[in-house]
């Protein structure tokens, strides 16, 4: 299955643009993105790994800010992450990576921990600051507030900042992020079996 999905930010000029294929192989995301953060226009690309299972494998990012920069963080089947090939022992005991400027990688967590109303779970990522490219290791909490049919809420609390609300959808796919994010359009791509 292969999805784009476009999210523009509530306080700020931007949009993000983004591909989502899902196969027995494993969850690719590609994404661009154009943003302004504190003052400074930012122009990013990046491309996500994961396993089947929703488990973090692969990042590469490049920012556009001032310059060009870019990382690669990745994390291997023994949980050990390397960022530009060096090891970060800091991070080996994060299950996933976030970035700061997007809302996608709230949807590998939510898929992770499945939460049904009522439950919450902390999870360890490495978070990735844009455009500094600062990789650390914080706290997340998920907490599953509501599910509707289409929709289910959850409150996000990350270390050092007060809690959001996010609205999904049926895939962990955010609709809305409180005041941050907003979802402008989601088309399933699908091929074209004639014979």
């Amino acid at each position: 299955m292969q999805q784009t999905l476009v999210w523009k930010p509530l306080t700020t000029p931007g949009v993000e643009s983004l591909r989502l294929s899902m196969d027995e192989q494993g969850i690719h995301a590609s994404s661009h993105l154009i943003q302004n953060r504190n003052g400074q226009s930012i122009a990013a690309t990046y491309v996500l790994d994961s396993d089947p299972r929703w488990r973090f494998r692969h990042l590469w990012l490049k920012v556009e800010n001032h310059g060009q920069r870019s990382l690669r963080l990745d994390r291997d089947v023994r949980g050990r992450w390397f960022l530009d090939g060096q090891h970060r022992r800091d991070l080996d005991d994060c299950q996933l990576v976030m970035l700061s400027a997007t809302p996608f990688t709230h949807t590998p967590a939510l898929q992770r921990c499945a939460l049904e109303i009522g439950q919450s779970e902390q999870l360890r990522v490495a978070y990735v600051d844009l455009p500094s490219l600062r990789v650390d290791a914080r706290q997340l909490r998920y907490q599953c507030l509501r599910q509707h049919q289409q929709h289910t809420l959850y409150r996000c609390k990350a270390e050092g900042r007060k809690p959001i609300e996010l609205t999904v959808d049926r895939q962990s796919l955010l609709v809305e992020a409180q005041g941050l994010y907003q979802r402008m359009s989601a088309r399933t791509l699908s091929l074209n079996t004639w014979v």
